[in-house]
């Protein structure tokens, strides 16, 4: 009875130690850990980036980076780490793959995979490093190794994520389904190795989830019409833009009102009236002409992509402003010295170059008005 009340007092009193360690934070330790997260679609930056699970189509350029967190559950420095694609993991959807761009080219020029020693968040930033890149082999290689053993960072166990290397992929043609890229998950494979140049064990692999599907569309802006920056010289009231074309990288036809924003510097821009659209382009129809005297910035919401456009009556050079300048530059224009676009010619509205252009900036000049800067 004696000896079973001390293991019962033993196993309290452990018991008690391990709650109180917890309760003062000290809890499990964290395991070290790798994944593979998305960053950008087709060069649009992912919300919420990294993630673990991104939607695209075929043919879309995914840019994914590796991370590793939480290497030091008993102190370890890092001093290399190695990681490899199971190759494998390409082809895990429906049909198809899901493979680096380039994939097996020149490793030498490759520019798809690759260790950034500038990022910040690169795990031996700052420190000299022997970086090996394999991208000759299906499964792409990444190797770091630090000159200095002793180097090595430490991690604060606290799940911050730091960067291993990059790698861009794309579906093919005819993929569709849900892929897993996965790292090859031995430690001696996709490895982390300590100043004593031992393992660090028990390492975590997170996977990267791709949904390849033809419905899917990560647009991106690519250019309008009006173009980005073109400036309305004319002062008829009410006669400016109240329309614009933009060209997308993709289909575009479904476009909506709610995926645009639509800013002047005011509390009351024009609003989205319909988006009408074809292919690629779609033209934004505004409930009223562009404020005069100011930007207008379109804004595609997804993406982040913008196109500006201004109106600023007699402002025949664009610089935002009615001066003199503007003055040189249609006498320039009516010299035939100097090629203009019509809006920013046809100072007084009518629909072509003339001397009533020069006379609207003249008059435009000689009434005292404030700087606009662009």
């Amino acid at each position: 009875m004696l000896n079973d009340g001390l293991i019962r007092c033993v196993a309290l009193a452990g018991t008690l130690t391990a709650s109180l360690a917890f309760a003062q934070g000290e809890g499990p330790v964290a395991v070290p850990t790798y994944s593979i997260e998305a960053v950008e679609v087709n060069g649009i930056a992912i919300a919420g980036a990294p993630v673990k699970e991104v939607a695209v189509a075929p043919g879309d350029v995914i840019t994914a980076k590796f991370f590793v967190c939480d290497w030091s559950p008993a102190g370890e420095k890092l001093r290399a780490y190695q990681i490899k694609v199971d190759d494998a993991s390409y082809s895990t959807g429906d049909q198809g793959v899901v493979q680096p761009v380039g994939l097996q080219a020149n490793p030498e020029r490759d520019p798809n995979a690759f260790i950034d020693e500038s990022d910040p968040r690169w795990v031996h930033y700052g420190r000299p490093t022997i970086p090996i890149v394999d991208s000759a082999s299906p499964g792409y290689r990444w190797l770091s190794v630090l000159l200095d053993p002793y180097e090595g960072p430490v991690s604060a166990q606290d799940g911050k994520k730091f960067s291993c290397a990059t790698l861009k992929l794309t579906p093919s043609a005819n993929a569709h389904g849900t892929f897993n890229i996965a790292m090859v998950e031995d430690p001696f494979t996709t490895s982390l190795i300590t100043t004593d140049n031992e393992q660090i064990p028990t390492v975590n692999y997170e996977r990267l989830t791709v949904k390849v599907s033809r419905e899917i569309r990560w647009r991106r802006l690519l250019s309008s019409d009006p173009p980005d920056g073109a400036v309305d010289a004319r002062r008829t009231p009410g006669k400016s833009w109240n329309a614009v074309r933009l060209s997308f990288n993709c289909e575009s036809g479904n476009l909506s009102p709610d995926d645009v924003i639509i800013e002047d510097g005011t509390p009351s821009p024009p609003r989205v009236k319909r988006v009408v659209g074809e292919g690629n382009e779609v033209t934004i129809e505004l409930d009223r002409p562009i404020r005069a005297g100011g930007w207008t910035t379109i804004t595609h919401k997804a993406s982040k992509t913008t196109t500006r456009v201004g109106s600023f009556p007699g402002d025949a050079n664009g610089d935002g402003r009615a001066d003199s300048k503007d003055v040189l530059t249609l006498v320039r224009a009516l010299n035939g010295s100097e090629l203009m676009p019509i809006h920013r010619s046809d100072v007084d509205g009518n629909g072509s170059l003339g001397a009533g252009d020069l006379l609207a900036v003249l008059d435009l000049v000689a009434i005292p008005s404030s700087p606009r800067t662009r």
